[in-house]
């Protein structure tokens, strides 16, 4: 069994551990001897603090073929009420001059000192094709690790009649550590419509410019063989003086449009099998220039 599937299937594990962790808590409440309208007196914060967002811009590279990479987007979350709150996404980015666009659409509840549950929408959009997604959303947290991920249904069509289109099961994963309240270590695993990939990403939020602004990084690891790495800066927007911990727990979840491009991998790359290599008649040869002879098109 590969790497990428054994780290794959324990992000996933953890992932669904998330209804696991949250009932137990709840088990805790009614269980206190306390009275339980006490119990929960300082103790949930609003799942949304504030109108609030981000903007993001990174650049790099990925191989196989060797291609450069150029991604921008934005959130921005608003809270409904004191128990939920909407988010959405938008980006763009370039993979060797091929333009992307997507969107997507977080609606959930969250206690930002346990957990996030909700549904998330997505889509990104290149010439040829449209991959789209939609699936639970979760995060949990415990201390200074978070676990967060998306599964669901996915599906991609094709303008290209010889390619097909596909859907079908997709899920993506991520622990994350925070050595302090503003550095974020993450390791994640994928899988959309059974292409897979593993990444290490980081994340530093500089404290002293006087405005939130981060640093980030990502490697990323294809089954195909094929690996990218990125880099890029962050900007957020809302309450000043918040911990990266804090913001990413209080604020807007990750841009999950931005996930969809990452990981799609040669998705929105296919084409169609070269014309010389169909057979439509055995019987007429024709070179296949390397001093061989390959099946081909009748002569006109």
């Amino acid at each position: 069994m590969s790497v990428l599937r054994v780290t794959k299937a324990a992000l996933l594990a953890s992932v669904f551990t998330i209804p696991f962790g949250l009932a137990a808590s709840a088990a805790d409440l009614i269980l206190s001897p306390e009275p339980i309208a006490d119990q929960y007196v300082d103790l949930v914060l609003p799942a949304v603090s504030a109108v609030n967002g981000k903007l993001e811009l990174d650049f790099g590279g990925v191989t196989d073929p060797d291609s450069a990479i150029f991604r921008a987007a934005g959130s921005i979350s608003v809270p409904i009420g004191e128990r939920f709150g909407v988010q959405g996404d938008v980006a763009v980015g370039s993979i060797d001059g091929e333009w992307a666009f997507g969107g997507a659409l977080h609606a959930f509840t969250r206690d930002p000192s346990s957990y996030l549950l909700g549904v998330t929408a997505g889509v990104v959009v290149v010439d040829g094709a449209r991959l789209a997604a939609v699936g639970p959303e979760a995060e949990l947290y415990l201390d200074r690790i978070s676990l967060e991920g998306w599964a669901g249904w996915a599906a991609l069509d094709y303008d290209d009649a010889l390619l097909t289109d596909e859907n079908g099961f997709f899920a993506m994963g991520d622990v994350a550590w925070y050595p302090t309240d503003d550095w974020r270590i993450s390791l994640g695993g994928a899988s959309i419509l059974g292409r897979e990939s593993l990444n290490l990403a980081t994340e530093y939020q500089f404290s002293d410019l006087g405005f939130p602004l981060s640093g980030v990084g990502e490697v990323r690891a294809y089954d195909t063989g094929a690996w990218s790495a990125r880099i890029g800066i962050k900007g957020y927007f809302g309450e000043p003086g918040k911990s990266l911990i804090d913001r990413h727990r209080q604020d807007d979840p990750r841009n999950r449009a931005l996930d969809l491009f990452s990981a799609a991998g040669d998705l929105f790359t296919a084409t169609p099998d070269e014309p010389g290599l169909v057979c439509m008649d055995p019987e007429i040869p024709v070179p296949d220039g390397e001093g061989g002879m390959v099946c081909g098109y009748p002569p006109a």
